[in-house]
């Protein structure tokens, strides 16, 4: 009897490891995703004055401009896909540490990081459809700023936090109430 206990368990670990690794393998490539989408976001979002000759954009020295500046190359441009990773990241290692058995948690996470991914495209689709209220600044010549980003940015930004608090809910686990 003990023996097929043992044979029993030997065959299962090979099962939890794949199931591990390939979990491991998605939560790598939602990862990928989340810092392409960052990227892509923040070059829409946080540079309105990209493509504008530097003579339209805001004056040199105000929060516009210093803004658009910042994050229009390096290492302003790959800061908040560096955020979004790293901290998804930590939460899985600290949950990789925590959990005694984790076989799953890769895949949790991945799931985690797909439904952020799905929710801010539906609440962007949303906000888009919200009057474009503005914010108390100059207007420059041509019409982009920060007036027409702000909604999506603080949405993103609420469902970012609240992706890390699921992730946190997730590598910490449920703690059981004992009485």
């Amino acid at each position: 009897m003990y023996a097929l206990t043992l044979a029993g368990k030997a065959r299962r670990r090979p099962r939890k490891k794949v199931v591990f690794v390939s979990g491991a393998l998605v939560l790598v490539a939602t990862w990928c995703l989340l810092a392409l989408f960052a990227c892509a976001v923040t070059e829409v979002w946080l540079v309105p004055w990209d493509c504008v000759h530097t003579s339209l954009r805001p004056p040199v020295g105000t929060w516009q401009r210093t803004v658009n500046d910042f994050f229009e190359g390096p290492p302003g441009s790959i800061l908040p896909a560096a955020v979004l990773v790293v901290v998804s990241a930590s939460i899985f290692a600290v949950g990789t540490v925590r959990r005694t058995n984790g076989t799953l948690l890769p895949w949790a996470f991945g799931g985690a990081n797909l439904v952020f991914l799905l929710a801010v495209l539906f609440s962007l689709q949303v906000v888009y459809l919200l009057p474009i209220v503005p914010l108390a600044e100059p207007r420059p010549p041509i019409d982009a700023g920060y007036h027409r980003t702000w909604p999506a940015i603080l949405t993103t930004t609420v469902l970012a936090a609240v992706l890390f608090l699921v992730q946190c809910r997730i590598a910490i686990g449920r703690r059981s109430r004992a009485s």
